[in-house]
């Protein structure tokens, strides 16, 4: 509740004629904020702290306008800024409606190009700012470790070269509705660790191609679980190695049976399924952004089960407004391949004479 208790009393106090005016200036204001840039400003400055990005000791003081926006002058570096520095907000001309109906076509598992014509955007523009926002929620709860019994499985996913140009392709582009699907599992996919322990703390870690090995699964675990826990996996051996080196007990289910006594993995199956929605979805994902996008899966993850579904889309805004991006727009385009696209065109050429 936003209004306090005399607020309250005073609107109660009023006539119905006095009321419907009142909702009449409500709805105006409402409609005049939602599609005011300004309004993305207005709610970082009650929610952010304001500081120096280059030193939080730094002394700093209010520096007058400049679009409507609040300016500061740093004495310490010279530098004048707003609040938007080290935001996602920064350069984005989204209005506050335009950034939360982002954010719910988001969390729908929305394409591209049905987001933008509901926000009023380009497509392009809309890649740029999820990817952005994407790579960001990599540091959300990122510390937290999983522990006690830990259910662990790989998901993969056939290579995508989207946006790689004609040249660099390491192979002949596959049209859509092509069938690109090769019998087992081989270097033409990309593997994704998924492990989930008993308190719903989750993993989801892209850690190249092919079949999971020791080095892919020491990749993706090292220093993420506690010692002296469970993990349930699949009876592939390159866990062996991994429990041993690390201190945890390893219970394997054998091919062909769903458990053994209490343990499955039927959680970690759940995520996969839902990956597999979402790639679904979004009608297919470039690999080199495979690891943007299993990001926010593990954000909608975490979300989902700690707020209200009515509030989800407001508490998504005010985390997204406060989070520091990694990437710049222009960095979008240049995330490496999560395998070797060289040693990938060797064995494509080696295994299809082409």
């Amino acid at each position: 509740m936003f209004m306090d208790e005399k607020t309250i009393n005073t609107i109660n106090k009023m006539l119905p004629p006095e009321l419907e005016e009142a909702k009449k200036l409500i709805d105006s204001l409402t409609k005049l904020k939602s599609n005011n840039r300004l309004t993305n400003l207005e709610y970082l400055e009650v929610k952010k702290d304001v500081f120096c990005s280059n030193d939080k000791t730094h002394h700093i003081k209010k520096n007058g306008h400049k679009n409507g926006a609040q300016r500061y002058w740093c004495y310490d570096c010279k530098k004048s800024f707003t609040i938007t520095n080290n935001t996602i907000l920064k350069y984005s001309k989204l209005t506050y409606h335009q950034l939360k109906t982002l954010l719910k076509c988001m969390y729908d598992y929305k394409p591209l190009n049905e987001t933008a014509l509901e926000i009023g955007i380009s497509k392009t523009a809309v890649f740029e700012i999820e990817i952005r926002i994407f790579d960001a929620l990599k540091n959300i709860n990122s510390n937290h470790k999983l522990k006690g019994v830990i259910q662990v499985d790989e998901k993969y996913i056939s290579t995508s070269f989207k946006g790689l140009s004609e040249e660099k392709m390491p192979r002949i582009s596959r049209h859509n509705g092509e069938d690109n699907r090769i019998s087992g599992i081989s270097n033409d996919q990309v593997c994704i660790i998924v492990a989930i322990d008993e308190y719903d703390e989750l993993l989801i870690k892209v850690v190249g191609n092919g079949p999971a090995s020791s080095l892919m699964i020491d990749q993706a675990l090292k220093n993420k679980i506690e010692s002296n826990s469970t993990l349930v996996t699949d009876s592939k051996n390159s866990y062996i190695d991994f429990c041993n080196k690390n201190n945890l007990k390893l219970i394997q289910i054998p091919a062909g049976k769903h458990k053994i006594g209490n343990y499955t993995i039927n959680d970690v199956n759940e995520i996969m399924t839902e990956i597999s929605n979402y790639i679904f979805e979004k009608r297919g994902l470039s690999s080199r952004h495979l690891q943007h996008h299993m990001n926010f899966i593990r954000y909608r993850k975490i979300i989902k089960y700690t707020i209200e579904y009515l509030e989800i889309n407001e508490a998504m805004y005010v985390e997204t407004i406060l989070i520091i991006p990694n990437l710049k727009t222009k960095d979008v385009y240049s995330t490496e391949m999560p395998f070797d696209i060289d040693e990938y065109k060797k064995w494509y050429s080696d295994k299809y004479g082409k």
